[in-house]
């Protein structure tokens, strides 16, 4: 639910890229990926050390708590070139807005299944996907997501 009104809040703050989806509506699910990445809807959750690792020169000791941030991780410049841009021409995947390893989201594919099949279904009757008010976030420390997200569509004359 988070990443599919992340999606739709992309294409309204970036109308060009919704032109470029239904110029081309193959890239639906790289378009939702590419969403999710730049929003991570689950932006945090805790790892325990089991052994005890070092990582960037700091040593984490076994049974240290770890904080790791998502939303964090998809924003880094050292992996994502202009990381902030939504844009229909990267290739977001790598990206962890589902987890990674033995510690992704089980339900990811069927989340990708609907975010294409609805997107497939908007690029052929809307022409325009825009806000049709201010925007209100959902506070969380963990959930990226949206209290309120009033979008008006324009469908395809």
């Amino acid at each position: 639910m988070h990443g599919l009104a992340a999606t739709l809040f992309a294409f309204a703050s970036h109308p060009e890229q919704w032109q470029r989806l239904r110029e081309r509506p193959e890239p639906a699910r790289v378009a939702f990926d590419e969403a999710v990445r730049r929003q991570s809807p689950v932006q945090t959750f805790f790892r325990t050390a089991t052994t005890d690792v070092t990582v960037g020169g700091t040593v984490i000791r076994e049974g240290t708590r770890i904080l790791v941030f998502l939303g964090s991780a998809n924003r880094d410049p050292a992996r994502w070139q202009d990381p902030d841009r939504f844009d229909l021409a990267r290739d977001p995947s790598g990206h962890v807005g589902f987890g990674m390893c033995i510690h992704q989201c089980v339900g990811q594919h069927v989340a990708r299944l609907e975010a294409e099949a609805l997107l497939t279904a908007l690029v052929r009757r809307v022409s325009r996907i825009e806000l049709a008010g201010q925007p209100e976030r959902h506070l969380n420390n963990t959930l990226r997501a949206w209290a309120a997200l009033p979008v008006r569509v324009r469908v395809a004359g």
